[in-house]
Parts: C-alpha cells; structure tokens; sequence
C-alpha cells in the first residue's frame, strides 16, 4: 500500500476535499495529520517521529 495515498486518504476522511490531499506534498499530509490526529486526542512524538501509545 502506497502511504501517501494512505495519507491522503485519511485527510479526505477528516473532510480534505479529495483533489486538494492528493495534490500535497509529503510534508503538507503529514502535518494535516498529525494535527487531525491531536485533534483527536492523540500526542505525536517528535523525537521519535510517531504516535505514542494512548493511555
């Protein structure tokens, strides 16, 4: 599976209209994704570049 359809994918879910997530650069998704996430109560780790582990 590709992961930056992936990720795109899962920007159209939060709402991102399909040609504009699919039109972003790598970068762009993964910020868009990690505040989409944050958003949903999820703490991004910096250090490690990945989700830490909800409690």
């Amino acid at each position: 599976m590709d992961a930056g359809l992936t990720g795109a994918l899962y920007l159209v879910k939060n709402g991102v209209p399909f040609d504009v997530a699919l039109s972003l650069s790598p970068a762009d998704v993964l910020a868009f994704s990690i505040i989409f996430g944050q958003m949903d109560g999820g703490e991004w780790d910096w250090g490690r570049m990945t989700w830490r582990e909800r409690k």
